[in-house]
């Protein structure tokens, strides 16, 4: 838990100084981001210590403009001011990369490839979200001269997937984007073809009458669960191929027509 509280926050927080560091042309941009990436991490090691005492007193020694021993320095103070509405802006910010890495990884969509993006959220949410538009574009592989902050759904929303990251913040990613629609059809034509066939399997082995009898009853259990869950599989996969295979008849750019079929 403590590891959690401690490691996690920084690892996003470095994410985030990346596009500072490296990519903002600022130098007291990049100077203010060490600073307080420095900051953090002086004070998560004398947190540790008493946990990790070798460690994290090899990593002090390795810091610059350190000379005494990490375990006489002082305790880190907790005086520091909070500001809230800071905080609840930088969890939207992760919320909405959170969004958009997961639907690409439910896609299949390659790391290198980028993507544009409609964010949709109201004045206030825009006017910040919008700042931040480089680190989006880098902790999420957006590309970043697509990437359109708008209070309302683009014109293409029926065509693109809708992502909620939090309550009044929204993406949508263009599908044609993200995947190349026809083989994405046919992928998943022949997987709900084989989930279907697993599924019948099941169905008939508790539909006789001699399984339910002679089987042990963890068995039968184990049958009817794993036939629950081949059913949601499958009705998940039926409503992402209709949406597909929507998006190919609504597109003016049909896909289909691409590779000569009718």
């Amino acid at each position: 838990m403590l590891l959690r509280l401690t490691i996690f926050p920084l690892y996003r927080y470095i994410e985030a100084s990346k596009a500072r560091l490296y990519h903002s042309g600022c130098d007291s941009e990049a100077l203010l981001a060490q600073a307080v990436l420095l900051y953090v991490f002086e004070n998560i090691l004398k947190l540790l210590h008493p946990f990790m005492p070798f460690v994290t007193e090899e990593l002090w020694q390795a810091l610059p403009r350190q000379k005494e021993a990490l375990i006489v320095s002082s305790w880190p103070q907790t005086s520091l001011p909070r500001n809230l509405n800071s905080i609840k802006r930088f969890e939207n910010l992760q919320a909405l990369t959170r969004a958009i890495r997961n639907a690409r990884a439910e896609y299949s969509v390659e790391p290198a490839r980028r993507i544009s993006a409609s964010i949709v959220a109201n004045e206030d949410v825009i006017q910040y979200i919008s700042k931040e538009k480089e680190v989006l574009a880098l902790l999420s592989r957006l590309d970043l001269q697509n990437i359109h902050f708008t209070e309302s759904p683009p014109g293409d929303a029926n065509q693109s997937v809708h992502l909620v990251a939090s309550e009044g913040l929204e993406a949508y990613l263009p599908l044609a984007d993200m995947v190349d629609i026809s083989a994405e059809v046919q992928r998943l034509s022949k997987r709900l073809s084989k989930m279907r066939s697993e599924y019948e399997g099941l169905v008939a082995r508790l539909s006789s009458p001699k399984f339910i009898e002679k089987a042990p009853e963890d068995v039968v259990r184990g049958v009817q669960e794993k036939a629950a869950e081949a059913e949601e599989k499958i009705n998940l996969t039926k409503n992402r191929l209709a949406f597909l295979q929507s998006t190919v008849l609504t597109t003016t750019d049909n896909p289909f027509k691409e590779q000569g079929a009718p």
